[in-house]
């Protein structure tokens, strides 16, 4: 190909964006020419920010923007009613946590959790595994998913190092070995009985085997490659479990990722606070699949990369020098912390007050806390923005600390003079300042996006239209159905991002629910965990592409693993809703809140005649069958 050509392409391929971003509109402005009215424009702002958000030519943020501007264009939302969705309880619930998040990162309280359990846990390759999915899976629940990945790969960089290091070491011990034993044999070499009748070739071939049974040359240089493989093998298991860990650890809490908030946002959006699912209920139903699931991970990544227990009991931390060496490298790290600070003890015990406050709010088996207040008063948004209001405000150091006397050399600009101000004063837990730089408020406003998407389906219509035109799948057994989905789900995410994959189905499967008669929460919850099961390409999710860019990886190493993992989490997912979400929300009965949202919402002319359209076309095809 001509190179300028080819250049020419890549310069085209660089800044597609600039092309594609108007050219989707104008393949999808068919819509709203067809159907003129409020479902017709909503269905083409849904289009076009499905395809921006799939193709991600826009930040995902941005896009999620563009209802402020094209619903009250197009006549569909007042531009309050709008922006209203963008700072609802769910957000703030998201936001809250994300705070509580920082101050713990901000004081690397979450660096010591880490370390400490990998200390507990010990070093052979077996429990080193676990030990990372543990402190991972249990950091995701509560932090990012993307800032947890990237504290735990260097740690687990440099305890892979150091068990190299042993590595190297087994395998000159072996090489000195084998020239030692190599030179006593020339001292005394074995003689061929001298009675031996045959030619001189097969003289000789004898004599190699003997010397082959005294000294096995092939055997020490074969055991050499084989545990520089198994340390290679070992090195892609525990990369590949911290972004696994940490992507299945997050769908244990409402907080833990972004598809949890939007199920709660949707649930909240469509059907009002009546469906009663909170922290603590979420929770309830979640925590035993992520459980489940992490359990499976666990030991699919040691049958494909550490064979057996035994197998690596005579190859990794072999002797308790070698142990006692890998665990210093996990020793040296937690060392350089220094002992526990006043700040880290005070956010452990604000987090722990925060959890506890979350889980004893509703726990619905029982009469929570929040029962001393009138019902819808108080919520888990009200409570985190409680505890982050105590943090903004709490020392860092013990106030006594500010009457010693500390020596200040005299400041002389006015910058010094700020800075001398500052150094007087003791910080506090959490800071604006930091809130501003570690802040994800690209999710906030992609959840807002989401929520506003929701409601103007509500508004136009388009939800009743969507479940009228789904009911062609009532056929199906619910489970099956939602087993399907499950799978559907876990596909998509594999190319784009999970909170946008539950933000474009979620409001889908609800109506199909409904229009079947089916519990919308025995749909909703698997689709969302789902959207959490991206275990097969690095662009899945943040985790993996961290993991990836770790250099130990290629795309099939992950493509090979996730695929089984896929399939097994969705199965888990759907076990649990079918017995634990049948205990918590009772999914096997059609609630009362969803069949006050079929009558409140009146299907359109239009809605009814596309519904009877498409009940027309799927009768003619099962009576063609």
């Amino acid at each position: 190909m001509d190179p300028r050509l080819l250049q020419t392409l890549k310069y085209w391929f660089w800044n597609r964006k600039y092309f594609v971003v108007p050219l989707i509109p104008l393949l999808f402005c068919w819509i709203p020419i067809v159907i003129r009215n409020e479902m017709g424009y909503t269905a083409y702002v849904i289009v076009i920010m499905a395809m921006y958000w799939c193709l991600e030519i826009i930040p995902l943020a941005a896009t999620a923007l563009l209802p402020m501007v094209l619903f009250p264009m197009f006549g569909v939302l007042k531009s309050d009613d709008v922006c209203k969705q963008y700072l609802k309880d769910t957000n703030v619930l998201f936001f809250g946590g994300l705070m509580v998040a920082i101050a713990i990162e901000e004081w690397n309280l979450h660096r010591r959790i880490a370390l400490k359990v990998l200390l507990l846990v010990g070093v052979k390759p077996v429990r080193l595994m676990f030990g990372f999915m543990a402190t991972t899976a249990f950091l995701s629940m509560w932090m990012s998913n993307t800032a947890t990945t990237a504290m735990m790969i260097p740690i687990a960089n440099a305890v892979l190092v150091q068990l190299n290091d042993d590595i190297e070491e087994n395998n000159e011990e072996l090489h000195n070995n084998h020239h030692a034993n190599s030179d006593t044999y020339g001292e005394n070499k074995p003689e061929v009985n001298e009675g031996y009748v045959g030619d001189e070739t097969d003289k000789n071939e004898v004599e190699r085997k003997m010397m082959e049974i005294v000294v096995p040359r092939s055997d020490s240089e074969q055991r050499q490659t084989d545990s520089r493989a198994q340390y290679r093998r070992m090195c892609k298991g525990i990369t590949l479990a911290i972004p696994y860990a940490a992507n299945i650890g997050g769908t244990a809490t409402v907080t833990g990722t972004g598809p949890n908030l939007v199920l709660i946002n949707q649930i909240d959006s469509l059907y009002g606070s009546e469906a009663n699912v909170s922290f603590g209920t979420w929770m309830m139903v979640a925590f035993p699949c992520m459980i489940i699931c992490l359990f499976i991970c666990w030991l699919w990544l040691q049958f494909l990369f550490l064979d057996s227990f035994k197998f690596w009991k005579k190859t990794i931390a072999q002797t308790d020098e070698q142990k006692e060496r890998a665990r210093g490298v996990i020793r040296n790290q937690y060392s350089d912390l220094g002992p526990m600070s006043f700040a880290e003890k005070a956010v452990l015990v604000h987090f722990v007050i925060l959890i506890a406050l979350w889980l004893t709010r509703d726990p619905k088996f029982v009469n929570g806390w929040s029962v001393i207040f009138e019902e819808g008063f108080v919520t888990d948004s009200t409570t985190v923005i409680a505890v982050c209001m105590v943090l903004f405000c709490f020392p860092s150091q013990p106030l006594g600390f500010m009457c010693r006397p500390v020596k200040h050399d005299e400041p002389k600009t006015r910058e010094e003079k700020r800075e001398h101000k500052i150094s007087k004063t003791i910080p506090t837990l959490l800071s604006w300042r930091a809130v501003e730089q570690k802040m994800a408020w690209g999710v906030i406003f992609l959840l807002g996006g989401g929520a506003a998407m929701a409601e103007a389906c509500k508004a136009s219509g388009l939800s009743s239209w969507l479940g009228e035109a789904l009911a062609v799948f009532g056929n199906l057994s619910p489970g099956i159905m939602a087993l399907l989905i499950s799978f559907i789900v876990a596909a998509f995410t594999e190319i784009t991002s999970n909170t946008a994959t539950a933000t474009i189905f979620l409001p889908i499967f609800a109506e199909l629910a409904v229009g079947i008669g089916v519990n919308p929460l025995y749909i909703m919850i698997p689709s969302t965990l789902a959207c959490s099961y991206a275990f097969m390409l690095p662009v899945a999710t943040p985790p993996n592409a961290i993991a990836f860019s770790h250099g130990t990886l290629t795309v099939m190493d992950m493509a090979s693993t996730g695929l089984m993992l896929n399939i097994l989490c969705v199965l888990v997912a759907n076990f649990t809703i079918n017995t634990f979400g049948v205990w918590i929300f009772d999914v096997k009965t059609f609630p009362a809140w969803a069949a006050d949202d079929m009558t409140t919402i009146a299907p359109t002319s239009a809605a009814i005649n596309c519904s009877e359209y498409i009940k027309d076309l799927y009768n003619v095809g099962t009576t063609v069958m």
